[in-house]
């Protein structure tokens, strides 16, 4: 049975409306904050009796509590022609599809950035509860030809608000570490979730003799290699080398990535919430 996606934030809200997340904003919550005067704070509800009693001064005192906030929410998603390649369109689709049911219950809003050469119009939504244009999106995900790099990633920090935002950033991560690097280095001031698809699948079912071509989706150069089973090890051992290498340079910049080899499922992403809670 598949389980809605779920996130859970490590930090406080500065958003003033109410909602499902901690949050920094004084209102009905039950996360005791401080204590005020009652003269500050009007709510004889809320009046502490034993706080008011120590009070040198005589006064009232009353419990001033935080209130759950809402929290803007983005998919920020590689559109470069790797992205294209087996079930990466799939997984980028159907991640989106439950992020707006997730986003939904929990009342919060939901953008989304795509990113090839340039940021175009149709791949931009500003964070908001949009139902049907998160859906139309989707639908040109499923029909999309995916084709040239995605240099425009280093530009999506400039479409998101100020505020801290719970952002995911799904790509294969197909560019040399300089250049993660740099966009990792915009994206700093939100909460940033990096979903890496991968190819081990791809590797993995490559025969272990033959003749076999490989074309780079970016830059359209081929290239045919004589199978055997050591440089299928070779191959595989590279790709899992380069996973590694991707993960310090997340982790350098506080990110914990989730690299997704075989078929998506929002159970992946609800056990690296509770890995991360932990």
């Amino acid at each position: 049975m598949t389980e809605p996606l779920q996130y859970r934030l490590p930090w406080q809200s500065t958003s003033v409306y109410p909602g499902a997340h901690p949050g920094r904003m004084v209102g009905a919550g039950q996360l005791f904050n401080r204590h005020e005067p009652l003269i500050a704070s009007p709510d004889p509800r809320r009046i502490d009796l034993r706080a008011s009693v120590l009070d040198p001064f005589g006064g009232y005192r009353v419990r001033v509590f935080l209130q759950q906030s809402t929290v803007n929410v983005y998919l920020i998603a590689d559109l470069s022609a790797s992205m294209g390649s087996g079930n990466k369109p799939g997984i980028l689709q159907k991640l989106l599809l439950d992020l707006a049911d997730a986003v939904a219950g929990y009342g919060d809003k939901l953008g989304f950035i795509g990113c090839a050469q340039n940021i175009e119009p149709r791949w931009r939504l500003n964070a908001g509860r949009q139902h049907q244009a998160v859906i139309q999106i989707a639908q040109q995900l499923q029909t999309h030809q995916f084709n040239g790099q995605a240099t425009s990633l280093i530009q999506a920090s400039t479409h998101l608000p100020q505020q801290r935002s719970l952002v995911f950033l799904v790509s294969d991560c197909h560019y040399p570490l300089p250049q993660l690097e740099a966009i990792l280095r915009t994206l700093q001031t939100h909460d940033v979730v990096p979903l890496v698809p991968g190819d081990l699948q791809h590797y993995l079912r490559l025969p272990p003799w033959g003749m076999v071509t490989f074309k780079d989706m970016e830059n359209r150069t081929t290239r045919t290699l004589l199978m055997r089973p050591a440089l299928k090890q070779k191959i595989i051992a590279a790709h899992r080398q380069r996973q590694r290498e991707l993960t310090h340079c997340f982790r350098a910049f506080g990110m914990e990535p989730l690299f997704i080899e075989d078929a998506y499922s929002s159970q992946q992403i609800n056990q690296y919430f509770r890995q991360r809670a932990a």
